[in-house]
């Protein structure tokens, strides 16, 4: 077992070969852990399955409970948590007092419910009996996990937790395929406490062991966590740099999971290079990909466009939604960014009781944290509203940030009939090329600028473009013609649709021109 736990799948002479005469349950869980080591996961839980049969009360409750750690987390990994409760179960039936591993495997499997409160408290159990586990190697697993679960939360603890890994790694010359992905969580706990030079360090270090190792999944993480560090450096094209290397270890190691992530943060990084183009082909991408754990992500991306556009009030309820949403899982960090930029889309909106209203909500968040940055969504806008909404006490000790998503240049923007001269040149034909038809939305665009600056009625409007159709389906196409039609307008600066009363109106900066006639 302690080689096996030190990565070495032979200890000396090589593991016997398991006959019907041999056969016993630390050879059958050896054989196992063998097999996990060589990344052989269906052999491993041939291996586990069969030592479970063979287990009975006479076996050492430390190494019992480890086996039904491995096999429940294969089980889980498969993506049954009914299947890891039930090697529970059969654990629990020898011993009503839950060992270390056996508390581990109730947190992994709270995790995976998004149970995160619940996990959190059997993580804590976990360790406090670690004395009781067959192995140093289950506290550093643990520890690890612990951490990564707190990193949004409580950054500071999560330091803690994984130092207190790597050196429980190292004083028992455990598994030196493990400290890759301490050194990885290590660095993205850094980044969630604003320390950004420890996490250089880290991610160095997870680089170099990850090479030396031959772990490509570790160097593609590593690879995708320097790129938050280069964004919140603001070196901007730095941190595509090493998206597009992440992108390429992750595609070369077969890892759609990641693959997904770093697309989503190519479309955050376009917005910040003001390359809405860009920014889109990279969500449409990330769509292609994404699984359950990409959909808030996703959906953040949507709110951040839907406040690109302008339609500003939209865009503060979605990132209420969300920001409840990741309160209501303890992730603090990711809260507090989100409520800021509900306080930027309610200024933007003119509607200053709930830009600061979300603004001292953030504020109090920070003051529990307390939180400096977070590694997603952060941008000048979100550093400016802490100031403006909230308070200089608010502001103070946040990251700051010059390079936001909302700050472009003005542009000359003419309007004529269903023609749009951005520096007098009409918008090219293919910008108009949506889902919905370039012919459609030109009608639409057409007549909101004969309306301007009072609105028009949905009905008038599903009247005038499909007077065809059936109600139900109009209505349904003028929603995507409008969603449509936002995406058109995001081209050219200072013209926006609004919705409300029963409608939809432009709404224009002073310095966009408009003919009606």
């Amino acid at each position: 077992m302690a080689s096996l736990d030190k990565g070495r799948d032979r200890a000396g002479a090589p593991l016997p070969r398991v006959t019907a005469a041999t056969e016993s349950v630390p050879l059958l869980f050896a054989a196992g852990r063998r097999a996990i080591l060589r990344g052989e996961r269906d052999e491993a839980r041939l291996w586990f399955t069969r030592a479970q049969s063979r287990t009975s009360r006479t076996t050492a409750e430390p190494l019992r409970a480890r086996l039904a750690f491995e096999l429940g987390c294969i089980l889980l990994d498969e993506g049954g948590t009914e299947a890891a409760e039930s090697v529970i179960a059969w654990a629990e039936s020898f011993s009503r007092s839950p060992s270390s591993d056996i508390l581990h495997l109730r947190a992994l499997i709270a995790d995976r419910r998004g149970e995160r409160r619940e996990a959190i408290a059997f993580y804590r159990r976990a360790i406090a009996k670690a004395g009781s586990a067959v192995s140093p190697l289950s506290r550093v697993l643990e520890l690890r996990n612990l951490a990564e679960t707190l990193a949004h939360e409580s950054p500071a603890e999560a330091l803690t937790m994984y130092r207190h890994a790597l050196e429980t790694l190292r004083a028992h010359d455990l598994d030196p395929r493990l400290a890759p992905a301490l050194h990885n969580g290590f660095a993205y706990a850094a980044i969630c406490a604003g320390d950004l030079d420890l996490a250089e360090t880290e991610l160095a270090a997870a680089s170099r062991d990850a090479a030396r190792l031959r772990i490509p999944l570790m160097r593609a993480y590593a690879l995708y966590n320097r790129s938050i560090v280069a964004e919140l450096r603001e070196k901007i094209d730095e941190a595509s740099e090493a998206l597009v290397q992440a992108r390429a270890a992750s595609e070369s190691a077969k890892l759609p999971d990641l693959l997904a992530w770093c697309w989503i943060r190519e479309s955050w990084l376009g917005l910040k290079r003001k390359d809405r183009a860009a920014a889109d082909l990279a969500a449409a991408s990330a769509r292609k990909l994404s699984g359950f754990s990409h959909a808030e992500a996703l959906a953040t991306l949507d709110a951040m466009f839907t406040l690109v556009d302008g339609d500003h009030l939209s865009a503060a309820k979605l990132f209420g939604e969300l920001a409840s949403g990741y309160l209501a899982r303890s992730d603090v960090v990711t809260a507090v960014a989100l409520l800021l930029w509900r306080s930027v889309a309610y200024r933007k909106a003119n509607a200053l009781k709930g830009a600061k209203a979300a603004a001292r909500e953030a504020c109090a968040l920070r003051r529990q944290g307390p939180v400096r940055v977070s590694p997603s969504w952060w941008a000048r806008e979100v550093v400016d509203a802490a100031l403006t909404d909230g308070d200089a006490r608010c502001a103070s000790g946040l990251l700051g940030a010059t390079v936001g998503i909302l700050d472009v240049p003005r542009q000359a923007v003419e309007i004529r009939g269903d023609e749009i001269h951005v520096h007098g040149s009409a918008l090219a034909a293919d910008v108009w090329q949506r889902r919905s038809g370039a012919r459609v939305l030109r009608r639409l665009f057409a007549l909101l600028v004969a309306a301007h600056p009072r609105g028009v009625s949905r009905d008038r409007l599903a009247d005038e473009l499909w007077p065809e159709s059936e109600g139900d389906k109009a209505v349904r196409n003028l929603y995507a013609a409008t969603k449509d039609l936002r995406r058109v307008l995001a081209t050219a600066r200072g013209i926006r649709l609004v919705a409300g009363d029963g409608g939809y109106r432009l709404e224009a900066d002073q310095d966009v021109t408009i003919h009606r006639s």
